[in-house]
């Protein structure tokens, strides 16, 4: 083989052949018997060339994955945290904001119960008292002839009152078909 295959061969490569790639072409073309001005060297020296860069594909191959999973883990580490601080920060917005929340639904219907039951223990212990000191048989619902027993009454009308006025405010706006009944209740409740 002439030495311009071999040089041919090296620029080909992109650089110059080892001394091994360079022995193993010359003994590839003395098993095939080729002379130094053989046609088929050139064809040899093609073939030298796809081996050298098929043995070194998979190492390029290797390196871009790894490039590119990096990439992706890097990518995927930093969504992820700025996905977590998303939802550190919500959730402590949210908790915030539930505990700024009065829960009036709750708070007002308890404490007009309690109102309720200290006006009615009021009472009755008007009644026992006064059945104790006149000894004479007063029925139970004298209670509702007491100044208290008024008051226990109206808070009672009002409270069932406002309990359908706000019933009859959510059937209108789930279905809108039935909510002027449970308003006029209401409002004879509350009149």
């Amino acid at each position: 083989m002439s030495m311009d295959t071999v040089i041919d061969l090296g620029k080909a490569c992109g650089r110059e052949l080892s001394e091994a790639e360079a022995a193993r072409l010359l003994e590839a073309g003395s098993r095939l018997n080729l002379r130094e001005d053989d046609a088929l060297w050139p064809l040899l020296a093609a073939m030298e060339y796809q081996r050298i860069y098929y043995e070194a594909l998979p190492e390029k191959i290797a390196e871009a994955s790894r490039a590119i999973m990096e990439g992706m883990a890097a990518a995927a580490e930093k969504e992820t945290a700025a996905a977590q601080a998303r939802l550190t920060d919500s959730v402590v917005q949210e908790a915030q904001s539930l505990a700024s929340k009065i829960q009036y639904g709750k708070l007002v219907p308890m404490w007009l119960l309690a109102l309720i039951c200290l006006l009615a223990y009021g009472s009755l212990m008007l009644w026992a008292g006064f059945r104790i000191d006149t000894g004479r048989d007063v029925p139970l619902a004298a209670l509702l002839h007491m100044p208290s027993g008024w008051l226990i009454s109206g808070l009672m009308c009002l409270i069932t009152g406002g309990f359908f006025f706000v019933l009859s405010g959510k059937t209108f706006l789930a279905d809108g078909c039935g909510w002027k009944k449970k308003a006029l209740t209401a409002l004879c409740f509350l009149y």
